[in-house]
Formats: structure tokens, C-alpha cells, sequence
């Protein structure tokens, strides 16, 4: 009966321990995000692509592979708050290129940017992730397919700038002020500095809507 009391003590100890390590974590996280302002570096750079009005000051950030699952999963969470609230926002995308294919995909995706349409093709490749980035059969070939379907899109061009253009310090820089700001994953949203904790549409939204609102 002791030995049990004393087993029943040790586990409540390393709970209590985990949670305290965990709130300790959080807040000091929380006091580091803190130092930076949301509406500048490390969360934007002048290259970072973004978009909305933003006439009620909310800045929200996504760090995002465009080979990343969960990114495909969360975009279109992403994209209703957007569509809801571009008047208030700004939406503002960084890179963290960790799959095979990312360096790729994303140079597509700046090419589209010079034709204004990044947030086009931005969905294609999210919406067909699974049928050109799937696991140890990735076709990424595949993208030039359904980004022709794009009204307006030269495909062409698309393709030429794709060749040509450099994302390397772009890649780099994203990188460091990923880690600058303790970003490990993606996708990693902030929202006027606030880290979403919680991945899911009623937490981004609670979030967004408490910025606008306050």
C-alpha cells in the first residue's frame, strides 16, 4: 500500500512537472514574440506576398510549404477568414521549404506572382497536392497541368520565369526569421503576433475576429 502511495505521488509529481515546463515554455515564448513588432520584421519582409486592405491593423502571418499536408488541410480555413475579413486584414505568406519539392513549387508560385496570380495558383497546387506531391511518387510535373487551367494564366511565361527566377535568399531569409520567432512546422500562423495555438477554423477565426474587434 505504501509502495502504491508512493507511485501515485511520483506520477502526480511528473504531471505537475510537465505542466509546469509547458507554461514556462509558453510564456516565455509568448514574452519573446513580444520584442517584435507584428506589423515588421521578423514577421513580414518586403518580399513576403501579400494581401487585403487592412484598415483595422490586423497583420496575419502564415509560415507555409506548399508540399506540407496540413497546409493543403488548413488553406481553406485560411482563405474564408480571408474572404470574410480582407477589408481588415493583411495576409502575408512566408516560406519554409522542407519537402522535396518545395524550392520547386514555390518558384512557381512567386513566376504567378508577376502575373497576379499567386492566390490562384496558390489554391491549384494545394487543391491537387495530393495527385502531384504524393509520398515517394511525387509528380510535380503534374502542376503545370492544372495551373494552365488558370483564366489568364500564360503558361509559358509561367514556365520560363520559373527557370530563371532565384528564391534562394528569399528561402534563407524566411528560414532564419522562422526560427528567429520559434516557428518549427508548418503551417505556423500568427495573428498581429499572437501565436495560433490551436490549429483549428474556430481558433484562427476567434483569433482574427478578437483583433478586428478590440
Amino acid at each position: 500500500m505504501k509502495n502504491k502511495s508512493i507511485v501515485v505521488i511520483s506520477i502526480f509529481a511528473v504531471v505537475a512537472l510537465f505542466f509546469g515546463a509547458w507554461s514556462f515554455y509558453n510564456d516565455n515564448e509568448s514574452e519573446k514574440l513580444k520584442k517584435f513588432s507584428s506589423s515588421g520584421e521578423p514577421f513580414i519582409r518586403a518580399h513576403s506576398p501579400s494581401f487585403g486592405d487592412n484598415k483595422k491593423g490586423v497583420v496575419v502571418v502564415e509560415f507555409l510549404d506548399p508540399e506540407c499536408e496540413a497546409c493543403a488541410y488548413f488553406y481553406p480555413f485560411i482563405k474564408q477568414v480571408f474572404k470574410d475579413h480582407y477589408e481588415d486584414i493583411k495576409l502575408v505568406y512566408r516560406y519554409l521549404d522542407n519537402h522535396k519539392n518545395s524550392k520547386y513549387v514555390v518558384k512557381i508560385l512567386e513566376s504567378a506572382r508577376k502575373q497576379d496570380k499567386y492566390k490562384e495558383s496558390l489554391e491549384v497546387i494545394f487543391k491537387n497536392q495530393n495527385k502531384w506531391a504524393l509520398h515517394n511518387n511525387e509528380k510535380p510535373q503534374l502542376l503545370w497541368q492544372y495551373l494552365s487551367e488558370i483564366e489568364g494564366m500564360n503558361i509559358e511565361k509561367l514556365k520560363k520565369d520559373s527557370q530563371k527566377i532565384n528564391v534562394d535568399l528569399m528561402l534563407s531569409q524566411d528560414r532564419l526569421d522562422a526560427a528567429k520567432l520559434g516557428v518549427q512546422g508548418t503551417p505556423t500562423i500568427f495573428v498581429n503576433g499572437k501565436k495560433l495555438k490551436r490549429l483549428s477554423e474556430q481558433s484562427l477565426y476567434d483569433l482574427v475576429v478578437s483583433e478586428i474587434y478590440k
